[in-house]
């Protein structure tokens, strides 16, 4: 039986999509960056959240955050855009606002959708009209994460996407990886090496790593806690990166469809006015 509940999450009105007969949920909360905030199994806590973050009205560093028009830094100089150069906060946006619920549903599938279009006060930072569509799927144990992204305006629209879901774990050190790509970023020469596999710095503080052409699906398993989680995406996402503050318990495994600074870049992806991009991911636990 599929159910889409309302309540709140501190201050911010929620939906929580529940599975009954799979016992899983997955709770959205459109006002907080549309974004999700938890994934449960049998009451197991998949997601990570963090405080006093997710309650200020600042960026998310927790949850799923939804990166958009950008992944990752802004170069120094700021995006090339119309012949002037524009700041950006990190990961685009579109995290940091509140989305409008569009609909439910309970077909096939606990469902939410919600929906962010362009401001006046986005254009400081990106100078296009769009609109982007979320409709999160629960289904036994897959959260599908179906979007649409618009160009509304009359000027082809440089853009990448993606997401950064923050997953909990007992430690870095006791998670086993399943992940293939063909390149990795080597973060001292700035430049891409032949992937020969996962290679995390536990003992570092913070730590990343990103790869060029991940092939789906990419997986770890925490062997303390039994967690298991796999994202599997299409073929518009091409780059995945791992991150994690090490000793918060935490570890990102996200899906990408650009790099850091590809929208000043000469191979960014352009959506021509009046069109639409389509792209599908999911996270099963």
């Amino acid at each position: 039986m599929f159910t889409v509940s309302k309540t709140k999450q501190g201050e911010y009105t929620a939906y929580v999509l529940a599975d009954t007969n799979a016992g899983t949920t997955a709770t959205v909360v459109p006002e907080k960056g549309g974004m999700v905030t938890s994934i449960t199994k049998n009451g197991d806590e998949y997601s990570w959240l963090r405080e006093p973050n997710f309650s200020l009205p600042e960026r998310p560093r927790c949850a799923v955050p939804v990166l958009f028009p950008m992944c990752g830094r802004v170069p120094e100089a700021g995006n090339p855009f119309k012949g002037e150069n524009y700041p950006m906060e990190i990961h685009g946006i579109v995290h940091s606002e509140p989305w409008e619920l569009v609909e439910t549903g309970t077909e096939d599938g606990a469902s939410v959708t919600v929906r962010i279009r362009d401001t006046e006060e986005m254009h400081k930072s990106y100078p296009y009209s769009f609109c982007v569509t979320l409709r999160y799927v629960l289904k036994g144990t897959e959260l599908r994460f179906e979007a649409k992204y618009e160009n509304t305006g009359s000027d082809d629209m440089p853009y990448s996407f993606g997401f950064h879901p923050y997953f909990r774990i007992s430690d870095v050190r006791n998670l086993e990886w399943d992940l293939t790509a063909k390149e990795t970023f080597d973060a001292a020469s700035g430049k891409n090496v032949p992937f020969t596999g996962v290679d995390f710095p536990y003992d570092d503080e913070q730590t990343e790593r990103r790869y060029k052409d991940v092939v789906s699906p990419m997986s770890f398993r925490d062997k303390e806690t039994g967690h298991e989680v796999t994202i599997r995406f299409d073929e518009n996402y091409h780059y995945a990166v791992l991150w994690s503050q090490c000793q918060l318990g935490f570890v990102c495994m996200e899906p990408w469809n650009g790099y850091p600074g590809s929208l000043a870049a000469p191979d960014h992806e352009t959506l021509a006015p009046g069109c639409a991009k389509q792209a599908v991911f999911s996270i099963e636990f």
